[in-house]
Order: C-alpha cells, then sequence, then structure tokens
C-alpha cells in the first residue's frame, strides 16, 4: 500500500482551503422529503468519517404547482420535507445541516441544481417545462426506461427573458447559500439538466444568441455564473459541475469541453468538477462492469488546460488509486460518492493506514436503483447503516453471549462482526471450507469480481474482532446444543430450485451452480432453462467460455428480477454477443438431444450437449426444526429464512448482530 502523501495535503479553492483532498459529491437521497433527522445524520456521519468537503444538491428554481410534467404534487412540497434552496423558508433547516458538517471539520458547499421544471411566478405559481429547443432524445442508442427518470423530460423552447429571469433565480438562491452557512457554491451543468443541455448540440438547434457555436450555447452557463458572481462576489467560492464527456454520439466529448475552461474561468469558476455521461447515455457509467478509474481521461483532459483545481469522479473506490491518480496529475481532487455510501469513514480508515478495514464500494448500483427505478429513499448493499443512521447504532452488549453462528454468507458474516463488535463471543460455523456463501458465486460470472472486495472485508473483520470461525464443518443439532451457546444464528443460506420437467433427472442436466463452481464441464451447445439474474448471468458465462448459448424464459421478458440500473446492461451485452433469448417460452421436456419448448403453441426442439437450469431458490436449513425449544434464542436470517438479495441478506445480519 503506497503512502498516501497527496491524498491528505491540503488544498485552496479560491479563499477556501479543504483539510485533505477527498470530496463528496452532490448525491440524490430522498431522505429531506421525510422531514426528520435522517438527511441531516446522513451527511453528518460522512463528515465525521473525514472528508473535506460535502457537496449538497438542491433545487434553485421554484417548482411550483402540478405542471405536465408532474413531477412536484403542490406548493405544500416544504410541509412534504423537501429540502429545497428557492424560498428563505428553507434557510433556517439548511442552517442546521451546515452546523453539523462544520461541526465535524468538514466545509459546505451547495450544488445549485437546475432542472427544465420552473414556476415562473414563484413558489405556488404553475410549474412549466422549459427546454433549449424542445429536443428529447429518443431511440435504441439512449438509455431505456428513460420514462422513469422524469426530471429530464423535454419542454417548450425558453423565451430570452425567461432565461434571464431564470438566471436572476439562481443568483438569489446562491445568496440563500451563503446565509444558510455554506462555504461554496456550485453551479450545475452536467447529465443531461437544463443547462448541460444548451451546451449539447444534440439538444440545443435555437439561432438565437444562446444557440450555435460554442460560444453561444456556453452563453446560458457563462451569463448564470456570472449572475451568482455579481450576487455573491468573492465571499464564497464559485465551483462549476461539467461532464467533460457526454458518453452520448452527437454529444461533446473531452476536445470539445476543452474551449470551455478559460470561458469558466473567465466567468469567476475556483473550482471545476468533472463527472461524465449524461442520464441518457446507454454506456455504463457507475456499475460494477466500469474499470475503476474508467474516466478519470475526462478530468485529466480538463485539467491539463485548466489554471483552477479539478476534480475526478466515477468508480474511483479505493485510496491507493485516489493517490495514484493526485500523483500523476490527472486530477487535483478526489469525488467519491457511493465509496461514502458503503463506508462513510472511508477517509478516516485510508489517513490512519488501516485499508483493509475500508468497506469499499462494489459497483452493484443498488443505490442508483432504488431512485431511479424505485423512486424510494437509497440504501447500500454493504452498509446497512446507510440511511439507517439514527435508527441501526450497535451499541455494546450489557451481557456477553455466547453466540453459534451456522453459516458463512453475507447474512452469517455480517452478523457475527456486528455481534462481536458489541463484545459477545462468536463462533461461526462454514460447512463448505471458504466463507462468502452466496457470494462466492455471484463473483464469478463476468464483471462480477467486485464482490470479492465484501467477502474479503467481513472475513478480515471477523478475524480483528476474534470470531472463532470453523470452515469445512457440517454441523449437526447435537453439536450446537452440546456448545451451550446463549443464542444461535442459522444463516445457511439457499440452494437452487430443483427443474420439475420431463427429462430434469437427465445426466446432461445441472444447475448453474454446477456450471459455475466448475463441478461439471458444460458441452459445446447449452441450453438454459430461466433468464432471472442467475440464467443471464451464468449464460454470459457460459459464451464468454466458448460455448453456444440458449437461454428459455417463461416470461415475456428477460432478467426481470434484475435491478434498472444493472438490467439493460446485462441485456445489451447478451445481445451484442449474439445470443438467442427465447422469451414466453414453455419448457415442456428434456430429451437426449435438446429440450423441446412450445412458444405461443409453436413446438421447437433446441440441440443441446448440457441443460442448465436457474429457475430460482429454496432456503437451505436442515437445523431449524432440530433446534427449535432446544437452544435459549433461536433467530433465522438471510436465505436460510427467505432467498433475497445481498442487500437484503447484510441488513438481517446487521439487524440480528445488533438484536442478540
Amino acid at each position: 500500500m503506497p503512502t498516501l502523501t497527496k491524498l491528505f495535503e491540503p488544498i485552496t479553492i479560491g479563499s477556501l482551503t479543504l483539510k485533505n483532498r477527498i470530496v463528496m459529491p452532490p448525491i440524490t437521497t430522498l431522505y429531506d422529503y421525510e422531514g426528520g433527522p435522517r438527511f441531516n445524520a446522513f451527511f453528518a456521519e460522512r463528515a465525521r468519517g473525514g472528508v473535506g468537503m460535502i457537496t449538497i444538491n438542491l433545487q434553485a428554481l421554484y417548482p411550483g404547482r402540478a405542471g405536465r410534467s408532474g413531477w412536484v404534487p403542490d406548493e405544500s412540497v416544504l410541509h412534504r420535507g423537501a429540502l429545497t434552496i428557492n424560498h428563505d423558508l428553507y434557510i433556517p433547516r439548511l442552517r442546521t445541516l451546515t452546523d453539523a458538517l462544520h461541526e465535524q471539520g468538514c466545509k459546505a458547499s451547495v450544488q445549485l441544481a437546475v432542472y427544465g421544471f420552473w414556476a415562473r411566478g414563484g413558489c405556488g405559481a404553475p410549474a412549466e417545462e422549459l427546454s433549449p429547443s424542445g429536443v428529447r432524445l429518443d431511440g435504441p442508442q439512449y438509455r431505456p426506461g428513460l420514462e422513469r427518470l422524469s426530471f429530464i423530460r423535454e419542454g417548450r423552447p425558453a423565451a430570452v427573458d425567461e432565461l434571464q429571469e431564470i438566471q436572476r433565480d439562481v443568483a438569489a438562491a446562491a445568496v440563500r447559500a451563503i446565509r444558510a452557512g455554506f462555504d461554496a457554491v456550485q453551479l450545475q451543468a452536467l447529465g443531461g439538466n437544463f443547462i448541460s443541455r444548451f451546451l449539447s448540440p444534440l439538444t440545443n438547434k435555437r439561432t438565437d444568441e444562446y444557440g450555435g457555436s460554442l460560444a453561444n450555447r456556453a452563453r446560458m452557463l457563462i451569463e448564470t455564473l456570472g449572475a451568482i458572481k455579481a450576487a455573491i462576489g468573492g465571499r464564497v467560492p464559485l465551483l462549476c459541475r461539467i461532464n467533460g464527456d457526454d458518453l452520448l454520439d452527437g454529444g461533446m466529448r473531452p476536445d470539445d469541453y476543452l474551449p470551455l475552461v478559460p470561458m469558466l474561468e473567465d466567468a469567476g469558476v475556483d473550482a471545476i468538477d468533472v463527472m461524465p455521461g449524461w442520464y441518457e447515455t446507454r454506456r455504463p457509467v457507475n456499475q460494477m462492469c466500469v474499470p475503476r478509474g474508467a474516466f478519470v481521461y475526462a478530468s485529466e483532459a480538463i485539467k491539463a488546460v485548466a489554471r483552477v483545481p479539478v476534480s475526478a469522479n466515477i468508480r474511483i473506490t479505493d485510496p491507493a488509486l485516489a493517490e495514484h491518480i493526485l500523483e500523476q496529475g490527472r486530477a487535483d481532487l478526489i469525488a467519491i460518492c457511493t465509496p461514502l455510501m458503503a463506508d462513510p469513514e472511508w477517509p478516516l480508515k485510508a489517513r490512519e493506514g488501516r485499508v483493509e478495514d475500508i468497506r469499499l464500494c462494489t459497483g452493484c448500483c443498488n443505490c442508483w436503483s432504488d431512485l431511479a427505478g424505485s423512486r424510494r429513499p437509497i440504501g447500500c448493499s454493504v452498509n446497512a447503516r446507510a440511511g439507517m443512521e439514527t435508527a441501526y447504532i450497535a451499541t455494546k452488549a450489557a451481557v456477553r453471549k455466547r453466540v453459534w453462528i451456522v453459516g458463512g454468507g453475507p447474512a452469517g458474516m455480517e452478523a457475527a462482526r456486528v455481534a462481536a463488535g458489541r463484545g459477545h463471543s462468536v463462533t461461526l460455523v462454514e460447512r463448505h471450507t471458504e466463507l462468502g456463501g452466496q457470494l462466492l458465486y455471484a463473483e464469478i460470472p463476468p464483471h462480477k469480481q467486485e464482490w470479492r472486495a465484501f467477502t474479503t472485508y467481513l472475513t478480515t473483520q471477523m478475524q480483528k474482532l476474534g470470531v472463532n470461525v470453523r470452515l469445512g464443518m457440517a454441523v449437526t443439532a447435537d453439536q450446537v446444543i452440546a456448545a451451550q451457546p446463549d443464542a444461535v444464528v442459522l444463516a445457511t443460506g439457499a440452494a437452487p430450485a430443483r427443474l420439475i420437467l420431463p427429462g430434469g433427472d437427465l445426466p446432461h442436466v445441472v444447475s448453474f451452480l454446477d456450471v459455475l463452481t466448475g463441478r461439471v464441464e458444460a458441452g459445446k451447445r447449452v441450453v438454459v432453462i430461466g433468464g432471472g439474474c442467475n440464467g443471464s448471468e451464468t449464460a454470459e458465462y457460459l459464451h464468454e467460455t466458448g460455448r453456444t448459448v440458449t437461454v428459455v424464459e417463461l416470461r415475456a421478458e428477460m432478467a426481470l428480477d434484475i435491478d434498472y440500473w444493472n438490467r439493460w446492461v446485462l441485456l445489451d451485452r447478451l445481445e451484442a454477443a449474439g445470443m438467442r433469448m427465447i422469451v414466453n417460452a414453455k419448457p415442456e421436456a428434456i430429451t437426449a438431444e435438446g429440450v423441446r419448448i412450445s412458444v405461443d403453441g409453436a413446438v421447437e426442439l433446441i440441440p443441446a450437449d448440457t441443460v442448465v437450469y436457474a429457475v430460482g431458490a429454496r432456503p437451505y436449513n436442515p437445523l431449524r426444526e432440530a433446534l427449535e425449544g432446544r437452544v435459549p434464542a433461536l433467530k433465522v436470517i438471510g436465505d436460510g429464512g427467505d432467498p433475497q438479495r445481498v442487500r437484503q441478506a447484510v441488513d438481517a445480519g446487521f439487524r440480528c448482530g445488533m438484536e442478540l
């Protein structure tokens, strides 16, 4: 592990000095809609963890009543708890947030978000949808499911006087930010939001002074920055957030952004935050399949021509990579968002040299799917406390107990970690010779290797906390009882559901786990029955090992059990591989020659040397009945109770560890 020298150097941005070069960029949590303490607690925990500055994303314009967008239900949004910075009424509540960050030695920045919906008459007036030119990006080259992202709907072209009024509203919001205690103001001009849509030739088709050349397309951005600067003077630094690469065909690429940099600096910008990708881009950006540090090239290009500090974003998950980027001069600041979701103490642990204690973000994108897929407050697969800081507090146990945990998957390991951390004497028994449970299989398909980091983290923490781990031990109920534990936790996981089909017992019919673990060598032609997560990922694995794969799915669509943020990415890869995927297909029988299916009454025999089934999971819990009533306390968690995802398993493990 290299010495983290650059990462913890102070840096000056305009009139502001940060204690280190780690910043948390804006993130939408939806915690503010609740009106309770969760919003402040979430960010205060990250401030306590040692980050130099946290930026809070706040709507700068009056959203008004429900307009055609349907985004804001009515003017009572304030009473629903949502925080914005478009009215003085929000200042006291925002001041409690900035005070909480300052108490931890962390600077607070505000991002003035400018979306395309706006109430010209102020709070309570009808909302309208505005855009540069009324152009909507739609088609197979863009991300599917864009209707979920209602905040990027295109409206009518904005008139010049409306643009000037918006600029005044944004400047007024900047003044409020200073009154609310923020140390810096950042203008958002990325992702396909209102101002960035003026920058792009894809969405800006105007023929007036706000369209055409880059200087004209940038006019809305530069004038808005000028309005902010005139309003706030030099009281706090002025920052700007741009894409650096839109990741869209016909959009702005890194070379296109370079002439914008001196314009930003001349407008008074003190630092530039670079985060590639519009909402519409179909290219993976945050997902696990994206290599760490994949987009540093964008910040590097901007920094090469900039006189002000530049930050790098996205998939910078570990401190060594962050240090390397700074040492190479590819950026001046490192922006980490989801890594702080996974571990709010990332900076503190890195500074103290405890990198093995950092719970790394895996890039699973469960948090992004919460927002875009379900519109619910975000959570984290590997950190049950993310967003639950006021509710999930693991205090020291009043009485030290002897705890036996059966099962070394994510639920069992997390329960062991929390219970041991609270002072209990914990023994964890795993029937296999390696810890990880379902995570061991989850990391085998292509682009899923980041799960290994979480297994390593849990294993390391159990070692440090003195958990007695016994591997390769298929424990019996009598052995558990003989140990005289005060509490027993069963976290024995799940097993693949059996395939009930004529011919399902033939020797060339195997489960997806048989293939992934190498227990079975698949033939050249493979039919995968079941096109959910396990079937789709196994199919990709088999394809990459040179097999010809056909996937048969009973439902009308593939991979319906995969979350929104990852589903289209996987399906795009499968389609690019030329894999045959048959939906609405009912398997009727398996023969020595292949799989007979029926699609809308038409019968087809698909040749197969190997048939792989991935038709769900069933709890594997052989000890529950034998232990009930025979031990002082018995808990069943994770897949041993109800087969679910990593996030649910970790949450169950954490809660179990707290309750013991």
